[in-house]
C-alpha cells in the first residue's frame, strides 16, 4: 500500500518541506526501504526527497543506508529551527539586545496559520505593524514572519503566501521596518525606516473592476503616502 496523505503531510513539514539530503524544496515523500524489499509504508520508512537525490541515493542499496541518518540529522535541524524561532504564538511582541551596538531593538514574531488567507494575515499585518509604531516608535523594528502550511503540491508557497511575502510585506511593509525575515528569505531596508504609518490609509482589495484586476489582493497607498 502507497503512504496515506496524512503520513505524507506529516513527513513533509518535519522536512520544513525540503529534501533532507540537499535541503532544496520540491519533494515528494519515498520509502527508505524500497516496497519491493519489503519497506513498511510507516513514519520510520518514509523520507523527503527532490527527484535528483531519490535517483542518487534510492537506486544505490550501499548510498541508501545513508538515507535515515541524513533524514534524522535534518529533522533535528529543523527542529532547533522552529524553536529558534520561539514558539508558535498568534503574534508576539518584545525587546531584545543587538549584538553588534548592544541597542535595544523591537523584534515582533508573527505566525500565518494553515487556516488564514491572505486577506486575513495582510489585515492582522497591518494592525501589528500599527501596533508596534505606537509602543516602540524610537526602537528599530524587525519583523519575524512563520507560516504554517500553505504548500502545495511542488513544495513551494501557495498563492497567498506567496503574494503576502513578496508583494505585500517586500512591497509595502519594508519601509516600516528595519528588516524582515520570512520563509522566503531576509531582506534589509536600505533606507531609515518609516514612522508614518496609519491602518486606515492600507486598504485590502477583495473585488476590482475588470480593469483593475492586475491590482487584486495587493495593498493600496492613499494619495497622501504613495510618493513619500
Amino acid at each position: 500500500m502507497p503512504f496515506t496523505e496524512k503520513l505524507k503531510k506529516e513527513v513533509r513539514m518535519k522536512s520544513d518541506v525540503r529534501c533532507v539530503i540537499c535541503h532544496e524544496p520540491f519533494v515528494d515523500i519515498h520509502h527508505i526501504i524500497p516496497q519491493e524489499l519489503g519497506g513498511p509504508d510507516t513514519f520510520d520508512n518514509a523520507v523527503a526527497l527532490c527527484p535528483s537525490c531519490h535517483f542518487k541515493y534510492g537506486n544505490n542499496p550501499d548510498l541508501r543506508k545513508q538515507i535515515k541518518e541524513k533524514r534524522d540529522s535534518w529533522y533535528e535541524m529543523v527542529e532547533a529551527k522552529k524553536k529558534k524561532r520561539i514558539q508558535i504564538v498568534k503574534e508576539k511582541i518584545f525587546l531584545e539586545k543587538e549584538e553588534e551596538n548592544n541597542d535595544e531593538m523591537t523584534a515582533i514574531y508573527h505566525v500565518v496559520y494553515e487556516n488564514e488567507d491572505f486577506n486575513t494575515a495582510a489585515t492582522d499585518l497591518v494592525k501589528l505593524t500599527s501596533d508596534v509604531i505606537k509602543k516602540f516608535k524610537d526602537k528599530k523594528r524587525i519583523l519575524y514572519l512563520d507560516i504554517d502550511g500553505h504548500r502545495n503540491k511542488q513544495g513551494g508557497f501557495d498563492h497567498d503566501m506567496f503574494e503576502l511575502q513578496k508583494d505585500f510585506i517586500l512591497g509595502n511593509l519594508i519601509y516600516y521596518y528595519s528588516e524582515v525575515h520570512m520563509p522566503l528569505g531576509g531582506v534589509k531596508n536600505r533606507n531609515k525606516q518609516s514612522n508614518d504609518f496609519d491602518c486606515d490609509e492600507f486598504k485590502i482589495i477583495d473585488k476590482l473592476p475588470e480593469e483593475l484586476k492586475d491590482y487584486e489582493g495587493k495593498i493600496l497607498f492613499t494619495d497622501e503616502n504613495i510618493n513619500q
